[in-house]
């Protein structure tokens, strides 16, 4: 075989398997777009869909056990779903760690009282293209998406609220 056909034959095989690759792949999360949907499980084995949340705002964590500024921040998610929950907020914090083991004695010594998912071999996050931990995203009562907060933030503070409480305001696109 000649060099040059060779070279053509490996060429055209990585530009197949590129396009099967890319084709395959959804598009990436655009703010005022519909939020990705997911399917995840709870600590307890039950399935949870975004689309169980439709008509709330929806604050979708990214976490880990293992990670400092996760834990520094979660009293405070508690403290908003506390606060904001009953006018139509919901937290859900998906959990990326590894073991699944690691989770329930986490949330139990915290106290943590919103929804704990974890999403096994990152599949939900990598949909959302999350790098870095903590990371948010805010969904709208429309099932849009309105911002992504990366790092720990205190979720309870008053400014946190007055945007929350904002977004409460925002009717749910009706049907």
């Amino acid at each position: 075989m000649r060099p040059g056909a060779r070279l053509l034959g490996v060429t055209a095989v990585a530009a197949a398997l590129a396009w099967w690759t890319c084709a395959d792949r959804p598009e990436p999360p655009e703010f005022g777009g519909v939020a990705p949907p997911f399917e995840l499980l709870d600590l307890a084995g039950e399935t949870h869909r975004l689309s169980d949340f439709a008509g709330k705002v929806v604050v979708l964590n990214f976490w880990a056990t293992w990670c400092p500024p996760c834990v520094e921040e979660m009293p405070s998610l508690q403290r908003l779903e506390d606060e904001l929950g009953p006018e139509g907020l919901a937290v859900i914090a998906v959990s990326v760690d590894e073991r699944y083991g690691d989770i329930a004695p986490f949330v139990e010594e915290h106290g943590l009282r919103f929804l704990v998912v974890h999403d096994l071999g990152k599949r939900v996050s990598r949909r959302y293209e999350v790098f870095q931990f903590p990371e948010t995203w805010l969904i709208g009562r429309d099932g849009r998406l309105v911002s992504r907060i990366i790092g720990a933030r205190d979720w309870a503070a008053p400014e946190s609220l007055q945007v929350f409480r904002r977004l409460l305001d925002t009717p749910a696109a009706s049907d």
